[in-house]
């Protein structure tokens, strides 16, 4: 139990730096890209959240009730998060980019959600190795 408080400390940092790191991007923008902004991330943010969210889920079920090998649903969770990590920022990097978002946007945005899955990841690496 200890180290789930421990693993719990550079996921909350990530999640605070990256909101702070989109927000500050997002004042930015001027307001009819705001408004795309704001359109792209109630659509796929939800969804990305609830898979990750079940990957973590499932994670800590398994850790107390054993059903498969601690550590094959370790690697099996990093894994799947690493590939959800790269496809969604790589999707979300594209349509910004076909409506014409400034690269610096771009750049800011692919290094706050960056910043979340590593966090995210960093979480699964303390629980599963430490």
């Amino acid at each position: 139990m200890e180290n789930l408080l421990i693993a719990y400390i550079p996921l909350i940092l990530s999640i605070f730096l990256s909101r702070r790191m989109l927000q500050s991007a997002v004042r930015k923008l001027d307001d009819e890209l705001k408004i795309k902004i704001i359109n792209y991330t109630t659509k796929d943010k939800s969804l990305q959240f609830g898979i990750m969210a079940a990957i973590l889920v499932l994670f800590l079920l398994n850790v107390k009730f054993k059903w498969i090998s601690f550590w094959i649903s370790s690697y099996l969770s990093i894994g799947v998060l690493m590939i959800l990590a790269i496809f969604s920022i790589y999707r979300v990097y594209q349509k910004l980019k076909a409506d014409g978002f400034p690269s610096w946007y771009l750049s800011d945005m692919i290094k706050g959600n960056i910043l979340l899955q590593l966090g995210l990841i960093l979480f699964l690496v303390i629980l599963s190795f430490v």
